[in-house]
């Protein structure tokens, strides 16, 4: 684990490289404070891909993405039964997923070891590793029913499904610490720590709804209010209030993203029958199809949404290294507009109106009118807007659990169905080697 850091780590630090063989650079290395950047980097790039492996099977269990190719266990997800541990998608995904998450945590512990010591040149690398690091607690929260948190050798015990929701409050402390060092700069730093809490917040609110073993469905308000995420909202568009995003950048010369690989390359999955008109070929969608082979339509403007068609052709742009948006301007809106909806604020100053036509005004959609004729009912805009503007960013399927909705691929007797807020499990690799998960070993 740490020798793959290290590989990730050097890239971004030509202070590593001054050794006399560059092969020879050592795990002590990366306590030297001149590698500071390189460590926060290495947060960086190993929870990025983590983020690219597991989002795949993620999307898979929800309506966003459809098994096409060779490789069953895909088709598993695809039915709606998340919670097998040797599903081999899941199971090779997670140690790249628990890498990235011990990692950016070391990160951390070193950083701020050399802010102690008053040898830490630039404490902007620790905000960002505190940033890579509530990136991946707010992921686990999501996805997972569940999580170890072993170190390298040392096994961690399940912290168990009802204690999930703590994880948001983790990230949400190590944004806290960031936005320490770096709160009133205006830098894109800045903004990109208010929005990740604001969205670990928006998401944790959902977690509560869905989450919990004893969750009752259908959920009686699937709205999320929620100051503290509102008051971070606005935060972060009042230090940038373009159309901006944060985006993982996947390469040759970074990392992997296996999401793209699946997609574009391999072929094992594509975009979903809702989403997409397919090829004859059914290997990809058909550019030649009405408004690009895009299936879903705009409940306004009823044409295929030409806001998927921006997103799926970058991602399709970008093959087995396609890029990946974590956080955005326009999800930053959709939480205004969400809270503004569960307060009943529908039309006015600051109002579910407001917010959720200056999203549709990035993507030059036609505005909605609170009681106009054809408009979609609010709640059901709300739905749409994320669905769209938050596609492959792995909320779908936490927001088909809150809302009710349920993919036409997933069988009856599924887990989805049968018990929703069903995620993805700790699997056969960490069951196999943790000694509080596996009986054969003693801790």
């Amino acid at each position: 684990m740490l020798a793959i850091w290290i590989v990730f780590a050097v890239s971004g630090c030509d202070s590593l490289l001054d050794v006399t063989n560059p092969n020879n650079v050592v795990g002590e290395d990366l306590l030297d404070p001149t590698a500071a950047t390189a460590v926060a980097n290495g947060a960086l790039y190993t929870v990025q891909e983590g983020y690219g492996y597991m989002l795949a099977p993620y999307s898979t269990v929800s309506d966003e993405l459809h098994w096409i190719g060779s490789r069953d266990a895909w088709f598993e997800l695809e039915l709606g039964t998340p919670g097998n541990p040797a599903n081999e998608f899941v199971d090779g995904a997670f140690p790249f997923f628990a890498q990235g998450r011990w990692m950016a945590d070391e990160a951390i512990k070193i950083l701020v070891q050399h802010q102690t010591d008053g040898v830490l040149a630039d404490e902007t690398d620790l905000a960002r590793a505190y940033l890579f690091a509530a990136m991946s607690y707010v992921n686990i929260a999501d996805w997972m029913d569940d999580f170890a948190f072993s170190d390298r050798r040392e096994s961690g015990p399940p912290i168990g499904d009802d204690n999930m929701g703590g994880l948001y409050t983790t990230a949400i402390g190590y944004l806290g610490s960031g936005l320490g060092i770096v709160g009133g700069s205006g830098s894109d730093l800045e903004r990109s720590m208010l929005a990740m809490r604001a969205r670990a917040r928006h998401a944790g609110a959902v977690w509560n709804m869905i989450g919990p073993s004893g969750a009752s469905f259908p959920v009686a308000n699937p709205l999320v209010s929620d100051a503290a995420a509102v008051a971070d909202a606005t935060a972060a568009l009042s230090v940038d209030n373009s159309d901006w995003d944060f985006v993982f950048d996947y390469g040759a010369s970074t990392v992997w993203d296996d999401a793209g690989w699946q997609v574009n390359a391999r072929l094992e999955l594509r975009f979903s029958d809702d989403y997409i008109v397919a090829a004859s070929d059914d290997n990809t969608r058909d550019l030649t199809a009405p408004d690009r082979g895009v299936r879903l339509q705009d409940p306004i403007d009823a044409v295929g949404d030409p806001r998927l068609d921006v997103i799926m052709t970058a991602f399709e742009g970008g093959e087995r290294y396609a890029d990946l948006t974590i956080l955005s301007a326009r999800e930053m809106h959709l939480i205004l507009a969400e809270d503004a909806l569960a307060n009943g604020n529908v039309t006015g100053a600051n109002s579910f109106e407001q917010w959720i036509n200056s999203v549709r005004a990035f993507g030059g959609m036609t505005p909605w009118v609170s009681g106009g004729a054809g408009m979609p009912a609010a709640q059901d805009l709300l739905i749409h807007e994320r669905r769209v503007n938050l596609f492959l960013q792995g909320r779908r399927l936490n927001d088909m659990y809150r809302f009710g909705i349920q993919s036409s691929m997933w069988e009856a007797s599924s887990s989805a169905v049968t018990n929703p807020g069903s995620f993805l499990p700790i699997t056969k690799i960490e069951l196999d080697a943790n000694c509080h998960l596996n009986p054969d070993f003693e801790c």
